[in-house]
């Protein structure tokens, strides 16, 4: 009798494990550096579409959303982040910082003449690091990269993004 044996030896099929393993480290980093490229130039479309939003606000009122800062609120940049769909949660913390006419921060009663819209990615969306991004009232932006604890960026200091 000539039996003839079919199907895979464990051997066989612990090598396409392996490869399969071997190619799934590969593109691991890959993809979790297009997901935070991705996430980054959603937030940045977000920045410049609130950017927009705050200039549509002096151009109706010829001020920044009102007359001081007590006036104004966040909810005139609608704070919306890039989200991690499967955990629900902000991939940045998008805030809005009322300026007077000579750039430092406005407080309560103060004349707003200025703003700067900035993006800290949360330590949910990579929990080792952290980047800022900043756009302000006259168009300039800037970048800080990933970094242990970065919590702010400065315009004319650190480098921009496009």
């Amino acid at each position: 009798m000539n039996i003839k044996n079919k199907g895979f030896t464990l051997i066989e099929l612990m090598m396409a494990v392996a490869i399969v393993a071997i190619l799934a480290a590969l593109a691991m980093p890959a993809y979790t550096s297009y997901v935070q490229r991705s996430a980054r130039a959603a937030v940045q479309a977000d920045l410049m579409a609130a950017a927009g939003r705050m200039e549509r606000v002096k151009a109706q009122n010829f001020t920044y959303g009102g007359t001081t800062a007590g006036a104004l609120t966040t909810d005139t940049i609608s704070d919306k982040s890039p989200t991690d769909a499967a955990a629900g949660t902000e991939k940045y913390t998008i805030s809005l910082i009322h300026l007077e006419s000579d750039g430092t921060v406005a407080e309560a009663g103060d004349v707003v003449t200025g703003y700067e819209i900035m993006a800290v990615s949360t330590s949910k969306f990579d929990s080792s690091k952290t980047e800022a991004l900043k756009v302000d009232h006259l168009g300039r932006k800037c970048y800080k990269p990933l970094g242990s604890s970065v919590s702010d960026c400065t315009i004319g200091t650190d480098g921009t993004w496009k």
